[in-house]
């Protein structure tokens, strides 16, 4: 069956937006680079001829398009929580966000798939993006006043833009409809959902099209323009979750009629699919060490403050030589600390739980050792938040540290923890806060990580471990490029298959906690036990007879999460909105949904 209005995320928003060039962007939406991404059009009514015979006009197509870019500090995902939230690493205190609505719940399902959801399937932006990539690519080549070069450049990074589109929408749906051109108004067409190798073959093609004409680096006045360096990476991370078990296995993750139709995984298990991501990684390190401009950001000083502040550069700061790709919004009506917690937000916080604290390890007497798991909080001798690794320092808010212009109170009591002891872990999320306040942080542009270089380094590590059955020496070398940056010791050189990949996914969960890599994480390697994990907090009592001047109490946040109790393979992958499966244009639903 044939229609004419496949998706109204791909007619009804995108459309419209086509033939009104003069919407096509605002500097209030988005900042890009300074010289070529902060264009906007002089006039509206401008029909598509008229666009692509000029190119200041043509360009703002593409301004469109990078404008669509996904943005994890963005208010209307999960209603106003950070993906972290649906994780065992943190918990939403914000009653009206989606964790706590649909996912803690269990309340989530095809039919309120949209708003307040982790992905928003029916979000106009992800399918206007793709239209004006496609729209680029098809009609450049007529600007009259563009070098071949200047084409070139240009249908390269439509091509990105799209293929990051649809490699985000991969980690949330797998197996996709598939746009291959800019869709008319009039058309007749019929997109059924392709298999998940389909997809993925599809991403890759559209990556490895785009690398001959993208430059390996930007300069500053164009940052958050594609380049050559993020095109790999991207490769990179779309072939590792690929090989990961959740679609590379001998069975399904659950089964049904997308199962069936290897929709949702492979069909099989192929050893060849950790190959193709090594050999991504390599490729990409091929090219770094040939062309440079790329590093981990290191500290200035060797002390905890240092690579405190090296690590807060590396993730938030502007063209810092480790971002691959970064996009910048500007909070107009509200400010970049609501997902922060405290005394000045909205009363809700992203929390860390107990257990992501606990994996940042400690030092003691000069070594880098785990916390212990028999640490006594009742009676503690030590302050279990000190000497951390000083990524935890920059991740996770705790008490009596330096915030805002004076010393953080997190004890029960204390300025910044909230009403309830039960309210939230006691903990509170402090990256991306910047020690904004409602006062200093409107209008501020915070800098959205899509994708740094230590992910490729922990990508290329895992990849190596996956495919020679255990760790070499170049694996161990990447992993301990990330944790030296802080200045942790080398990871201990006798871990086998299984041991050295806990050790990178931990890794993974310290670095970019917040950054929409754990989630991810989970999911491909099919790691149940963190859904099902018990969701503590720990309450801080100020006790002048400790020694710590604290007392502390271990509590488990009610009410616990579904998960816990009634466990279900089909939450790896979201379901397909009820009332876009209805319109049989092929959008074959996910298992148990």
């Amino acid at each position: 069956m044939k229609m004419k209005k496949l998706i109204n995320i791909a007619l009804s928003a995108a459309f419209p937006m086509v033939v009104a060039v003069g919407s096509l962007t605002s500097c209030e939406e988005l900042q890009f680079g300074n010289r070529f991404l902060n264009q906007q059009p002089d006039q509206i009514g401008i029909n598509i001829d008229t666009v692509f015979s000029k190119k200041y006009y043509a360009n703002q197509v593409l301004t469109k398009a990078y404008s669509t870019l996904h943005y994890g500090i963005e208010e209307n995902i999960l209603g106003g929580d950070m993906q972290e939230a649906i994780t065992d690493l943190s918990y939403s205190t914000c009653t009206y966000g989606g964790s706590k609505l649909l996912y803690y719940n269990g309340a989530y399902s095809a039919g309120n798939e949209g708003r307040n959801t982790k992905y928003l399937f029916t979000e106009s932006s992800t399918w206007t993006g793709i239209r004006y990539g496609w729209l680029m690519i098809e009609n450049v080549d007529r600007v009259p006043d563009m070098s071949q070069l200047e084409k070139d450049r240009a249908k390269a990074e439509a091509r990105l833009i799209i293929a990051t589109h649809y490699a985000d929408m991969l980690r949330h749906f797998g197996g996709l409809p598939w746009i291959d051109h800019a869709i008319t108004v009039n058309e007749e067409f019929y997109f059924p959902r392709q298999t998940f190798e389909q997809t993925v073959n599809n991403i890759v093609g559209l990556i490895d099209a785009s690398l001959a004409d993208l430059p390996w680096s930007v300069e500053s006045a164009n940052d958050g323009r594609m380049t050559r360096a993020y095109a790999m990476g991207l490769k990179l991370r779309v072939l590792l979750f690929a090989a990961s078990p959740l679609f590379n296995w001998s069975e399904p993750y659950l089964a049904g009629e997308a199962s069936s139709r290897l929709m949702t995984w492979y069909g099989n298990y192929s050893p060849a699919r950790w190959q193709a991501a090594l050999d991504a990684a390599e490729d990409f390190m091929a090219e770094l060490e040939k062309n440079g401009a790329y590093a981990l950001v290191q500290a200035t000083e060797q002390t905890e403050e240092g690579y405190r502040k090296a690590f807060c550069n590396a993730y938030f700061t502007r063209h810092n030589g480790e971002m691959l790709l970064s996009v910048r919004k500007a909070y107009r009506n509200t400010y970049s600390n609501y997902f922060c917690g405290g005394a000045d937000n909205y009363a809700s916080a992203q929390c860390p739980t107990l257990a992501y604290a606990n994996l940042f390890q400690v030092k003691e007497n000069g070594e880098w050792k785990d916390f212990p798991a028999d640490f006594n909080w009742e009676n503690p001798t030590v302050d279990p938040f000190a000497n951390r690794d000083p990524r935890f320092y920059e991740t996770i808010l705790t008490n009596d540290r330096p915030y805002k212009n004076r010393k953080s109170q997190l004890y029960v009591g204390g300025l910044d923890r909230l009403t309830a002891t039960t309210d939230g872990t006691g903990l509170l999320m402090y990256k991306f806060s910047q020690d904004y306040t409602a006062a200093t942080s409107i209008g501020a542009v915070d800098c959205w990580p899509a994708m740094r270089l230590a992910e490729v380094f922990l990508s290329y590590a895992e990849a190596i471990n996956e495919v020679n059955g255990g760790p070499n020496d170049i694996a161990y070398s990447y992993v301990n490029k990330v944790r030296n940056r802080v200045g942790l010791s080398d990871l201990p050189k006798d871990m086998d298959q299984t041991e050295f990949r806990a050790a990178v996914l931990r890794e993974r969960a310290c670095e970019f906690g917040y950054e929409e890599v754990h989630w991810y994480d989970i999911i491909r390697w099919r790691n149940e036990e963190a859904f099902k994990a018990e969701i503590q907090g720990v309450n801080m009592y100020i006790n002048k007879l400790n020694p710590t001047g604290f007392t502390y109490k271990v509590f488990t946040v009610t009410p616990e999460r579904v998960w816990k109790t009634n466990w279900s393979p089909k939450w790896y992958l979201s379901a397909f909105p009820v009332n876009e499966v209805d319109k049989n244009y092929g959008l074959v639903q996910n298992p148990g949904w």
